[in-house]
């Protein structure tokens, strides 16, 4: 049956946040806060001392004051590493350097100021508190942790499981069935679609809720999905891309890693501008250019020649041995490149990444035909194979040439197609007429290649239009078609295409109409799209027969063939 599900759609319409800061309220989604409290040596409270903050990266700048309990609070602050500069009359001025503002995290950075003149300035290192203002459990990682984390796909939903209480399937591989790379998640006892995801601020959530399983490794979430072991992969392998459902996270936005600054896991209590779903909330926010230019370059290769054979093709005699460990080949190459056009003002980030994967593992096709099947392709032939296995020697009638369908006959006699081997589309009993056992229940084996490639990419540009006044603008784009050539059919011909892919354009606009007042407007749009169709190496009004003729079996009057099960 095919299996298609057209592009969906998903505009996120203006949201409007306004925020009411006495003390330290939780910012938008990518952006952060500080507060704090100021006193002196002696403990006692310094009200009206000014506090300002400059981004170490791009000389941002924001100043306030502290209100008369000596708290002071800056709001809505783009993710970077910030400068604290402590300035009250009759004390020495106080620097704090490399304070880190983490999106929907507040930080609290508290300052005792000495005695002194203004003229002095004291530098002192510290390190934000523990978050009191928002009780949210979950982690943030930003990019140098990123970086750090073996990802063997790549994909951010590895960072997920660091979280406490959240947990992914393990990973298939890093072949072409894999695709991104995205596992499914589960929080807290909830189902793999209870999970919300956000992009620079987007929903960018699927069709199917919460679900971001780009492969499906166990049989345990297959069922009523129309997929199985058989036909499709070798070995016990799953043709994740046979079914859309479980193929969905390929078509979530997922950057790579070198293009990320910060990815948030909220894994409980959350508040409600966090998504309307009882699982993880997991929230990407893409890289930022600064004041010095930035980039990069990379090439990561992947092959099989350490790798292990696979459990069910190690096992299976069917297999040959040059393939039991099935060829893998992986290639990924990127860039990134950031910096500014107008110093302090204005800021650029554009990053790129291209991923080929082939591979056997899903290339290949695992058969159980007729036992004794050979070259011997007449009504009288397949008449004495069908006889063998049950005719009068299991006590069944013996059958004759004429009952043989003329429809079968003609499937039988179906030549191979260019690069098969062997005569025919249905192959041949390579167990030359051994009967099947509990160990070994293939007898015939069609090798192939199954293809994988994405391309996405990232653009950002920043503008700090006044120290009150800043816009953000972001854009993300990913095509990863996925080519499984059994899929569908257990012979060649039918070769499955399925086209995924998403794009995400964001601006975010936040002003700061007095100190304890400021607006943040987030406009968002996302497009996915996880399509799949198959090849047609013939239709059913004219399935080609060799010597048998040319059949048809076209009941519905439909162009359609999506293959022969086997």
């Amino acid at each position: 049956m095919r299996i298609v599900s057209s592009p969906s759609f998903r505009l996120l319409a203006v949201v409007a946040a306004i925020a009411l800061c006495a003390s330290g309220v939780q910012a938008q989604q990518t952006l952060g806060g500080i507060t704090g409290e100021v006193t002196d040596s002696s403990g006692g409270v310094i009200p009206n001392a000014t506090v300002t903050v400059v981004d170490e990266q791009t000389s941002f700048t924001r100043s306030v004051k502290s209100n008369a309990s000596g708290v002071y609070s800056f709001v809505n602050l783009p993710i970077a590493t910030y400068t604290l500069t402590y300035t009250a009359d009759g004390f020495d001025v106080q620097k704090t350097q490399n304070i880190t503002v983490q999106g929907n995290r507040t930080a609290t950075v508290n300052a005792s100021l000495k005695v002194g003149k203004t003229s002095e300035t004291v530098e002192v290192e510290a390190s934000p508190l523990m978050n009191a203002v928002d009780t949210t459990n979950g982690y943030i990682m930003e990019s140098a942790e990123i970086e750090s984390v073996p990802l063997a796909t790549g994909s951010f939903t590895g960072l997920a499981t660091q979280s406490a209480g959240v947990s992914a399937e393990l990973g298939g591989g890093t072949g072409a069935n894999s695709g991104l790379g995205n596992a499914p998640i589960w929080a807290n006892g909830q189902r793999d679609t209870s999970n919300s995801f956000l992009l620079n601020g987007v929903d960018a959530s699927n069709l199917f809720n919460g679900k971001s399983t780009s492969q499906v490794s166990s049989a345990r979430v297959i069922n009523s999905t129309g997929v199985q072991t058989s036909p499709g992969g070798g070995g016990g392998e799953i043709p994740s891309a046979a079914s859309i459902y479980l193929s969905i996270g390929n078509a979530i936005p997922t950057p790579a890693p070198e293009t990320i600054s910060e990815v948030r896991v909220n894994a409980s209590m959350y508040d409600a501008q966090q998504g309307s779903t009882s699982g993880a909330h997991i929230d990407l926010s893409t890289a930022s250019g600064t004041n010095a230019m930035h980039g990069g370059a990379y090439i990561h290769r992947g092959t099989n020649w350490i790798n292990a054979a696979p459990f069910f093709f190690n096992q299976d005699p069917d297999v040959p041995s040059y393939d039991k460990v099935p060829q893998l080949h992986r290639y990924v190459a990127g860039g990134t490149l950031g910096g500014h056009i107008v110093k302090d003002k204005l800021f650029y980030f554009v990053g790129y990444q291209h991923l080929h994967v082939s591979d056997a593992e899903l290339g290949d096709s695992f058969l159980d035909v007729p036992v004794g099947l050979n070259d011997d392709r007449s009504a009288n032939g397949l008449a004495n194979v069908s006889n063998n296995s049950f005719g009068a020697n299991i006590g069944n009638p013996n059958i004759t040439s004429g009952n043989v369908d003329p429809l079968a006959l003609i499937l039988f006699n179906s030549p191979s197609l260019p690069g098969e081997p062997g005569k025919w589309l249905v192959p041949n009993d390579g167990l030359n007429g051994a009967p099947p056992t509990t160990a070994h229940l293939d007898n015939a084996f069609i090798p192939g290649t199954g293809r994988f490639a994405a391309d996405t990419a990232v653009a950002d540009l920043d503008y700090n239009a006044t120290k009150k006044d800043t816009f953000a603008f972001k854009y993300f784009y990913q095509h990863d078609p996925t080519i499984a050539p059994y899929s569908y059919s257990s012979v060649p011909g039918f070769t499955e295409h399925l086209d995924s892919g998403s794009q995400v354009a964001s601006i975010t606009n936040t002003f700061i109409v007095k100190s304890n007042l400021s607006t943040t407007q987030t406009f968002g749009i996302i497009r996915e799209k996880n399509w799949g169709d198959n090849e047609q190496a013939f239709g059913p009004d004219s399935i080609p027969g060799g010597a048998a003729g040319t059949g048809s079996m076209n009941v519905f009057g439909s162009k359609y063939f999506p293959g022969i099960s086997i």
